[in-house]
């Protein structure tokens, strides 16, 4: 049965007010800072989604684009006085290119092989930042000086950054909702499914996975340049670590891979998860907080194989037609 525009647009809007509610309900400065990163890491595992979810090219470098936007606007910035909103765009170009390049390379590769590809990409950024210590700062990172204002992106209200992290997550939804109705995200789709069944059915999507891999860099490059206007620094372990990348995928994982919906519902779920684990098991035996986060991530896994949004909304279909 199709669905009705009420049902397919209703619902997001009402999911995204609900999002939108929830730093004024939960004013506490702890839950409202978990909220943000939460909004981050849900638009960064949506920029993430279109490759690695739609296309199925499992990436482990993405981070190094995330890296690359946060460097580059504030090296921009510091250097040369230039606003973060010009550096974001110049970071998200530059990751985009990056993207094209690698991609050509890398994207003929199948399965662990084009894994192990991004994961070596990624880990020569890392590097890279650490060595580059005139430009990076080396292990040491970057601080940016505290000038609020909004030309710098910077602002006293810690609020702020909420909003515009969830601005990204609607603008990245709103172009996942695009791509997978299009003409594109259906030749994605096919080639994740059966590559050798669309490529005899005359589908040409190379230059297509190349096209959503650098989109896919230079949106969720912008979110490194969020991070580092959020964070006031840099150093190559918080915005160029291997565990980014992970944490990009397993969102996309939990909550659905290849659906737009997904990623969201998999970050909030991540960073439940995390801030009750702090909470509860932050001062306990060292490496217990790890220990019972893996474990609750494998349970979920294995109550949910496609994920926390497909099972539920399986779930509710099996319920209705039963009711009916």
């Amino acid at each position: 049965m199709k669905k009705s525009p009420a049902f397919r647009f209703g619902l997001p809007i009402a999911g995204f007010v609900i999002l939108a509610a929830l730093p004024l309900i939960f004013s506490d400065a702890f839950v409202v800072a978990a909220v943000t990163l939460a909004f981050l890491g849900a638009a960064a595992s949506l920029a993430w989604n279109l490759s690695g979810g739609y296309a199925g090219q499992l990436s482990l470098g993405h981070a190094a684009f995330y890296g690359i936007g946060a460097y580059v606007s504030t090296i921009l910035f510091l250097k040369a006085g230039i606003s973060p909103l010009i550096g974001m765009w110049l970071g998200a170009i530059l990751s985009g290119i990056l993207a094209v390049l690698l991609g050509a390379v890398t994207m003929r590769l199948k399965g662990s092989f084009f894994v192990m590809s991004t994961l070596a990409f990624g880990a020569v950024v890392h590097i890279s930042a650490i060595n580059l210590r005139d430009f990076t700062g080396g292990s040491s990172g970057l601080a940016i000086p505290l000038r609020p204002s909004p030309e710098n992106l910077i602002f006293a209200k810690k609020l702020i950054y909420t909003y515009l992290a969830l601005g990204l997550v609607v603008i990245f939804y709103v172009i996942t909702r695009i791509i997978a109705a299009s003409k594109v995200g259906y030749a994605l789709v096919a080639f994740r499914e059966n590559h050798d069944a669309a490529r005899a059915l005359g589908i040409r999507t190379l230059p297509l996975r190349i096209g959503v891999f650098a989109l896919s860099a230079g949106l969720i490059s912008i979110c490194g340049t969020l991070h580092a206007q959020y964070y006031l620094y840099i150093d190559p372990d918080s915005v160029m670590g291997l565990n980014l990348s992970l944490n990009f995928a397993l969102m996309a994982i939990l909550g659905g891979l290849g659906t737009a919906y997904g990623p969201i519902v998999g970050a909030l779920l991540v960073s439940v998860v995390s801030v009750v684990m702090q909470v509860y098991l932050g001062d306990q035996i060292s490496g217990l907080t790890q220990l019972a986060y893996a474990a609750i991530v494998i349970l979920v896994l294995l109550a949910a194989p496609m994920g926390i949004g497909p099972s539920a909304h399986a779930f509710l279909k099996r319920r209705l037609a039963w009711r009916s």
